[in-house]
């Protein structure tokens, strides 16, 4: 019984989409309040779908995507441990192929942007994400009844790999095997406005893409806004609003405006959600300006394995359910 009601509290929960973009667009946001659970608690949440307009971290492939995501999770207390595997596949794959051509300082075509233009994303590939999180209760009592708030520390690796070819021949010259590693930092936040609680996540990211022929370094500095939903006839609907600052680009300050809307439905008899993301991105470069890129995704996820940790008042191990 614990085990399907906990289920039932990661369902709803799956509604709430991604906050900001360190986390793809196809990652469910997977909060669980530490009160929610007695024991330890594991599941692994499998996720597919495709994604039109994908885009990484701000940086637009300019090419649709399919991915296949593997989320597990492991909560104890008001810690939460995460490992995550995704496959991103889309028309042009890692590793890159360029040509060079055969001077002394050798010329790649394609030319990478210039570092005042928005950084061509790396090519889609396998990613690796270890997380950490712990929650904290705020509040002081029935003024202001405590809520959940979480801290979370990100990690996630991903390979960015060249192939160099001969502009003349196009024999194979040499490879490179670079990779691309994002660290981030998410703190929740509650603001308290005119009595009413507006609830979003801070987020700081340190993203860097080396031993490539584009070595980059982006910054980002995000602020989300989860804004009141609604529920039409068994659809949840929920809207954000994410405004920062990323760096690399060749425009300080605010060039990051990103709003985003989830339609969410569950289906009890198979235990599947299924989402509809739009994410219209705005963003600012020095070389050219403001343009927004939309990403549209649609993706089902499903917990495949759900283990409740724990004796049961007859002394057994509480029970595993799928």
């Amino acid at each position: 019984m614990r085990a399907r009601a906990l289920l039932s509290v990661l369902t709803v929960l799956a509604a709430a989409g991604a906050s900001a973009q360190m986390r793809p667009i196809f990652d469910p946001d997977d909060f669980v309040d530490p009160r929610q659970h007695e024991g330890p608690v594991f599941v692994s949440r499998l996720v597919a779908g495709a994604a039109a307009g994908y885009a990484d971290d701000y940086r637009p492939l300019h090419q649709s995507a399919r991915f296949l995501h593997l989320a597990n999770s492991y909560y104890r207390g008001n810690v939460q441990l995460d490992y995550k595997h995704s496959e991103v596949r889309a028309k042009d794959n890692s590793p890159a192929e360029v040509s060079a051509c055969g001077c002394s300082e050798p010329i790649y075509f394609p030319t990478p942007p210039s570092r005042r233009s928005t950084p061509a994303a790396p090519l889609p590939s396998r990613k690796e994400t270890l997380q950490f999180a712990w929650y904290h209760a705020a509040g002081n009592g029935a003024v202001d009844p405590p809520v959940m708030l979480r801290y979370r520390l990100s990690w996630s690796w991903q390979p960015a790999d060249t192939v160099i070819r001969s502009g003349q021949t196009g024999q194979v010259l040499s490879h490179l095997s670079g990779d691309e590693q994002a660290f981030g930092l998410e703190a929740e936040t509650r603001l308290r406005i005119r009595g009413h609680n507006l609830f979003g996540a801070l987020q700081y990211a340190y993203t860097v893409r080396s031993g490539t022929i584009d070595d980059r370094i982006q910054q980002e500095l995000v602020y989300t806004a989860r804004l009141p939903g609604t529920s039409y006839r068994g659809i949840v609907l929920r809207p954000t609003l994410a405004v920062g600052a990323v760096t690399g680009r060749g425009a300080a300050g605010l060039n990051v405006i990103n709003p985003a809307a989830e339609a969410f439905w569950h289906h009890p008899a198979t235990r599947a959600n299924l989402h509809l993301v739009w994410s219209p991105a705005a963003t600012r470069s020095g070389t050219a300006g403001w343009e927004t890129h939309h990403q549209l995704a649609v993706y089902i996820d499903r917990a495949v394995y759900l283990k409740v940790f724990g004796r049961r008042d007859d002394g057994k191990k509480g029970e595993a359910s799928q």
